[in-house]
């Protein structure tokens, strides 16, 4: 076993790595891309809620399916006047400790799983080079923050003494710690939450289907996801107040309003097919989307350049599925989360589904990770390592092409202060 100092020293590695790449990446970046110009994401309207210029500039910018995102505009606009900064100068500073920060935690979760220090360590490294840390990390867009709440949901379900709580007699501790890990999960993004609900399924029946034992074996435990779902909505709901209380808007839209969101499903083109490009660890181009927002949804155009990113996305589907066979009862929910994605955003999202691979990369990494030291224990820091370098080279090039391609187009936004 490596003495618990060399932890202490990876994750400080991996925090400067995480740092030093997300500075280089903000001082690439040429400014905020206009209306669905990077990876089909709704960057003015995001802009406007993050700089206080309206809590809701369109029906389909971040809300209610946000839970934090009014709290954290709030926040963001209170400090960036007490720093005496302006714009997104306060943005530009915070996201690359958050990428140096998530991938601490990635290793935490890692060794957590059973990994040694240096297999977890070039995990993290690997997640680094995936297409959606390297195009979504430094992005302004609600999900730059789902890993960050997404990783520290999962280090409390993956604990040791949780999990079996949740199963069997759940004390008040355990369901407050369970409906803590379902806020957590869901504050970014509601649909989310399925990370801390997946906790409950029962292992043994993934693995071998017995639909009758399956629904007893459900039944018997809803009573605990019930109550700590209900702690999980008050904890949102509390952050969701807070967020009206430091926005102060009148057409601020309400909580849980995300019930309403399925009329945007009309609106959704591309194949379900698509919905791959959710898990793949290469990006596609960003000159490849077609489409002309927000008048109509971007849908990627299927030729030779994007065949990377669906082949790498049927890849990585593949493995997840294949990691099901080896995946640690306590830790099941975690290779199920990326395959639940893979159901939604073949209904909702579809061409778009790229927009929200990076909350799901870092399931597909130790999902695929458990799958290899089952297989090549002694070889598994090499591959991830090798894959991690291959992928960071690729989509580095890809993502630094799409921001000529942004600035050639004109699909730049000028700079704005914080609202007065």
């Amino acid at each position: 076993m490596i003495p618990n100092h060399s932890n202490f020293a990876c994750a400080l590695m991996l925090f400067l790595v995480g740092w030093l790449m997300g500075i280089l990446q903000v001082g690439s970046m040429p400014g905020v891309p206009t209306h669905g110009r990077y990876h089909a994401s709704d960057m003015d309207d995001l802009r406007e809620q993050l700089l206080g210029y309206s809590a809701r500039p369109e029906v389909y910018a971040a809300g209610a399916d946000h839970p934090a995102w009014y709290a954290i505009c709030g926040m963001y606009q209170k400090t960036s006047t007490a720093l005496g900064l302006d714009g997104m100068q306060l943005w530009n500073i915070a996201t690359p400790c958050l990428l140096g920060l998530n991938l601490v935690l990635l290793l935490a979760l890692a060794r957590r799983v059973g990994f040694s220090t240096s297999q977890a360590t070039c995990l993290s490294l690997a997640w680094l080079g995936t297409g959606g840390t390297t195009n979504w990390s430094v992005v302004l867009e609600t999900h730059v923050l789902a890993p960050t709440t997404l990783l520290i949901s999962a280090l409390i379900l993956s604990h040791p003494k949780l999990t079996p709580r949740i199963w069997n007699r759940a004390s008040s501790s355990t369901i407050a710690a369970y409906g803590l890990a379902i806020a957590m999960a869901a504050s970014i993004t509601i649909t989310n939450g399925a990370l801390a609900v997946l906790a409950f399924v029962p292992a043994r029946f993934v693995r071998r289907l017995r639909p009758r034992l399956l629904l007893h074996e459900m039944t018997r435990r809803s009573p605990t996801l019930l109550t700590a779902g209900l702690v999980g909505i008050g904890l949102l709901s509390l952050v969701h107040v807070t967020g009206w209380y430091l926005v102060q808007d009148p057409k601020m839209q309400h909580f849980l309003a995300i019930l309403g969101e399925r009329h945007l499903l009309t609106f959704m083109e591309g194949g379900w097919w698509d919905s791959v490009l959710a898990l793949a660890w290469i990006a596609p181009p960003l000159s490849e989307y077609l489409g002309t927002p927000p008048e109509n949804m971007l849908v990627l155009h299927f030729n030779w350049t994007t065949i990377p990113a669906y082949v790498s996305g049927v890849i990585v589907v593949f493995l997840t599925v294949c990691s099901l066979r080896v995946t640690p009862a306590r830790t099941m929910f975690i290779p199920l989360f990326p395959l639940f994605g893979i159901l939604l955003h073949a209904i909702y999202g579809r061409g778009e589904s790229f927009l929200y691979a990076g909350a799901y990369g870092w399931a597909t990494v130790i999902s695929i990770g458990l799958l290899v030291r089952a297989r090549f224990p002694e070889s598994l820091s090499r591959i991830a390592m090798l894959a991690g370098i291959a992928m960071f080279v690729v989509n580095t090039l890809i993502w630094r092409n799409g921001l000529d391609w942004i600035v050639e187009q004109g699909h730049l936004l000028p700079e704005l202060p914080l609202a007065p």
